[in-house]
This record gives structure tokens, sequence and C-alpha cells, in this order.
């Protein structure tokens, strides 16, 4: 008996040469162990062979701000509930075990958090990791950590006396901020999401720089380093975004009012960029008054900005709001799609945002986002060739298979052979 996979007539996607056909992928327990293009691909005794019939392949796809919990966030007419309070937290562990679980379907292999409540995420990776539930790999993030009076806070009425938000700690000074930062990760965080500025789409009437001060910042950044985990900050002002780099913090979201000397100081310190633009440019479609005004200067700014960080180098990944209104979980290919149909980029880039950013985020770059012999066989099947028509990644059912760690979480592909011995179903 064998555990061996080989899988041949693949068009195999590779994000620096693009698609390369006739590929033949051997793999071994976890790992893929060869790769050939000459037509003659090595059939170990006992391997199971699938034809994928020059379906493409490419590395399993990271979504690098993803919160698991958000369900038709903003879609209450009465008014804001605050974040983590909008359900029973155990509804809401359900809801996040389904939404990962659909978006391992959608050939999302990775999953790094933007911040949830409850330490939902770090109970979803334990229940995955336990064979529990279905799910990708998952970095698991923190409350929201910020200040007293930043824009969640505010929205929350002071009168409702709550004394421990579920979605965000409230940190004033320094100290402060080292102990909030150092409970999150006591709750088992393994990227800490600092509540910057507001912002991304903007709040006219809000016009602070920045939530926290320098000094605030920096020990929120060093009190996660020490820790040996990371740290995240949504921001949305362009002096916020040049002080979190400067400090060295690990991704920007949004990124809103980025500019060239942002842009050059991300690219030679390596901060990543989750731009996260899907969903200030749907909000700002149906938005009116100052408010829509405000969102579309903020989209049309980063439409320009955005190539030009691609073009410098700066480690761009993918990852939105999906669960807040409008975006849909399962729908994650709309955020391709969009980067190469509206913002320009060009496909291949957009791929490899997809693709290898997000593990070397993670810290698996040496075993993620590579299809080559060593690798850790993360891999998708795509009825499809995503690098003509990124549109096939919005279809779920474009993705006939998902491989994680070469066993199959989703397969759709015919009956398979074994090699010198009777067909077997790969099922």
């Amino acid at each position: 008996m064998t555990d061996q996979l080989v899988l041949t007539n693949a068009s195999l996607i590779d994000t620096d040469r693009g698609l390369r056909p006739n590929a033949a992928i051997t793999i071994s327990g976890q790992r893929i162990e060869a790769i050939t293009f000459d037509g003659r691909p090595n059939l170990p005794p006992g391997a199971t062979v699938v034809d994928l019939k020059g379906a493409s392949v490419m590395s399993g796809m990271f979504n690098c701000h993803y919160h698991a919990t958000y369900k038709g966030i903003g879609a209450n007419p009465g008014g804001f509930t605050p974040i983590g309070m909008e359900a029973p937290p155990a509804l809401q562990a359900l809801r996040a075990a389904n939404h990962v679980a659909l978006a391992l379907d959608c050939g999302f292999t990775g999953l790094v958090s933007a911040g949830g409540p409850h330490a939902v995420d770090v109970s979803l990776k334990l229940a995955i990791e336990d064979g529990l539930i279905r799910g990708p790999r998952i970095m698991a993030g923190s409350r929201d950590v910020s200040t007293t009076a930043h824009l969640q806070d505010r929205a929350v009425p002071w009168y409702w006396d709550i004394r421990e938000n579920p979605g965000f700690n409230r940190c004033d000074g320094a100290d402060a901020f080292r102990r909030g930062v150092r409970e999150e990760v006591r709750r088992g965080a393994e990227i800490i999401k600092i509540f910057l500025t507001c912002g991304h789409p903007d709040v006219p009437e809000i016009t602070a720089e920045s939530d926290l001060t320098r000094e605030e910042l920096a020990a929120a950044i060093e009190a996660a380093h020490l820790c040996g985990v990371k740290v995240r900050a949504h921001a949305a002002r362009r002096s916020a975004v040049l002080a979190a780099v400067e400090l060295g913090i690990d991704v920007i979201d949004h990124g809103d009012g980025l500019d060239e000397a942002c842009i050059a100081l991300m690219a030679a310190k390596g901060t990543f960029l989750a731009p996260s633009m899907l969903y200030p440019y749907r909000v700002g479609q149906s938005a009116t008054g100052a408010f829509g005004d405000s969102v579309k200067r903020g989209t049309e700014h980063m439409l320009k900005v955005l190539p030009l960080a691609n073009a410098a180098g700066v480690k761009i990944v993918l990852g939105d709001d999906f669960g807040a209104v409008p975006l849909k979980h399962g729908e994650y290919g709309d955020e391709l799609d969009f980067y190469v149909n509206v913002a320009g980029i060009p496909p291949l880039d957009v791929l490899r945002w997809a693709t290898r950013h997000g593990p070397e985020l993670m810290g698996l770059g040496q075993d993620l986002g590579r299809l080559e012999p060593g690798a850790l066989a993360d891999l998708i099947v795509i009825d499809g060739d995503p690098v003509a028509d990124i549109g096939v990644l919005k279809r779920k059912d474009s993705i006939l298979a998902v491989l994680k760690g070469g066993r199959f979480e989703k397969n759709r592909l015919p009956v398979a052979e074994r090699a010198f011995g009777e067909a077997r179903s790969v099922a």
C-alpha cells in the first residue's frame, strides 16, 4: 500500500512563468516529490494516478484579512450592534466553522485573521488541527486593540456600560497597550490587530490622524514581537501608515492615504499590505452625500496608487471584509476579479499575492506557495485558466479539488487508477 498520488496532464500555474502545460505532479505523503513536463511521469508501483485532462493546478490561496464570525455586519437598520455582540458566542462559533469550510471549498488553504471576538479564531484553529471540523490553515487573530474613543468605541453608547467588549480591547497609555497585547496573546492570538485610525471607508466628521500616540503604538508593536507574534494595523491615514511602518508593523490593513513615501518604506522594510479595496468600492457605488463622496475619493486614490505599490515590490496580500454588507462569505473570488479587471493589476501578480505572499506572512514561505519538490502539497485543481480569465475563481464549482498537506479536502475529480493495479477512486 502507498500514499503516493500522481496528477498527470496538468496545466501548472507558475506565478513567475505563467501556465506550463503537460505537467505531472507526484505527491508522497504531505509533500510534492517530483514534477515533470516531458510527458513521461514517474508512476511508482501502487500510486494513485489521476488524469486531469488539462485542468489547471496551482498552490492553494490565502485570505489574509479574514473575519470568520462576520455575518451581515452593517445590515441592522435599527442601529449599530457592537462586533461580537450580534449573536450568542456559540452561534458565532458555528457560523465561523461554516465560513472556514466554505473558504476551503473555494480554494483557500490558508487564512490570516483580521480580528475576531471571543477567541473564536483560536478554537477554530485547534478544532481543525484536531480533525473536528474542516478548514484551512489558520493564523488566529485578536480582538481589536485600541484606545478609549477610537472609532468602534464611539459607536457603542457610553451608557450601555460595557466593561469588557468582546470585539475590542480598550487600552490607554503605553503600559496599558503592552498589557493589552499580552492579554490577547494569552488568549491564543498569533497576530494582534491594532485599530490605529478610523477610515476605510472614511468618516468625514472624524479627522484625527491617529487614535494612538507614537509611544502607545511602539509599545504595542514591541510587546507583540517580544511575545513572538505579529501585529497588523487598521491604518487609513498617511502619517499613521508611515509611523507604523517605521516602528516595525508587520501588516498595514487598507492603507488609504498611501503615497510614494509610504510605498518606498514598506518595500524597504518588507511590510505587508492588505488593501481590502473591494468593500469600499462597493460601498461607494451606493453611498451618497458627504460619506459617499469620501468613500469614492479614497477608492479612486487607492486605484491609482496600488499599481505603484505592486510595481515597487510591496508584499500585497488578499483579504477583505467578507461577511460585512455588501460582501458575502463564499464570494472570495470576486476580490481577485476586482484587482485584475478594475484595479488593472496583471493576473499573475494577483495570483502571486494569493498564493505566495500569504504563506510568507504566516511564516510558512519555505513550505507553501510554490509548486516544486519538497513543498507541502497544498494545491487546488481548477476547471479553467485563471491567468486568461481570473473570473473562473469566482465560481466555486470551478474548483475541482483542494488538497491540504497531500490530503483531499474537496474532490470532484474523475475516478483514478492505481499504477500497475486496479482502478481506485480518490474520493
